[in-house]
This record gives C-alpha cells, structure tokens and sequence, in this order.
C-alpha cells in the first residue's frame, strides 16, 4: 500500500545524504544529532531500513529502551517482510522489494557482500540480480531482487507531464 500512496519515492536522492549524516554522527557518538538526523529522513522515508536501525542503535545507547525496542520492532518487521516475500533464489521467489535501499539493507543485516550486480528482464518483471559473497565464508551464490514497484513509479514520474 505505502508504494502506491503519495509519500512513496523510492529514489529520494537527499535520503542517501541524511543516512551519510546520520551514520557521521552515530560514528563520532552523537546521538542526539544522529537521532534528529534520521528523524528526518523517516519524515521523507518512513520505511527505510537503515535510519531505523541508526534510530534504534542511538536510543539503546542513550538507555532509552522504549524507542529503541519500537525502532527495532519496525525494521525486524520490514526486514521479514522481504523475507517472507520470496527466497531470492529465482526469478519467480525473488525477493519483492519497495525500494534498491532495502536489497543493501537486507545484504548488510544478513551479512552478504555484492561481487556484482545487474539489472535484468524477465517475464514482464525488472530484477536486481546479484551475485553476492557470504561475510562468513567465501562461498558465493546468486539473489534475485524483484524491483518491479520502484520501477513502475521511476516510469509514471518519467511520463508524467513536465510542471
């Protein structure tokens, strides 16, 4: 639903540059400013992955539970909706995914490093497809991404009538 409603862009070019502030602070221990700075990414993005993690990482460190196990709740949430969409195995389990920010997230939590990756068709459907290295080992295998909705709204954006 969140794909189809106003709110949704998938390619919010500024949500890269706060993530990058977010991540600047939580590094050099300032909370409170890597909290308003994700803070205000959820305001562009509410879904994303990353600053939820960043929010809920600050708010443990600074001993305040309850917003941190909310935090965490919503991405765990997120992060299994992925999961539960498909296996990424194939084309047809791929897994379904609002936006390119949430494969990297997805890599990162399950420790997963890109070796490459391209952008293929099939079936009438757009895939990420990535060939990936696990963290823990050297064994490599390949995912599939469904990127079908972000896709549609880069097309409908790409149609629409210049203002």
């Amino acid at each position: 639903a969140y794909a189809g409603s106003p709110e949704y862009n998938p390619y919010d070019t500024k949500i890269g540059d706060i993530r990058k502030a977010a991540i600047d602070f939580q590094s050099k221990q300032m909370f409170p400013e890597a909290i308003a700075e994700a803070q205000k990414g959820l305001a562009r993005s509410q879904y994303n992955i990353d600053l939820l993690i960043i929010l809920a990482t600050c708010y443990r460190t600074l001993g305040d539970t309850a917003n941190a196990d909310k935090s965490r709740e919503l991405w765990m949430s997120l992060m299994d909706s992925v999961l539960r969409s498909g296996d990424g195995h194939s084309y047809a389990t791929a897994f379904k995914v609002i936006s390119v920010d949430e494969e990297y997230s997805l890599l990162w939590v399950l420790q997963l490093e890109v070796i490459n990756q391209s952008l293929e068709s099939h079936d009438g459907s757009q895939f990420d497809v990535m060939r990936v290295k696990s963290g823990k080992s050297d064994q490599e295998f390949v995912l599939y991404f469904n990127v079908d909705l972000p896709k549609k709204w880069l097309d409908r954006q790409l149609a629409a009538p210049a203002k």
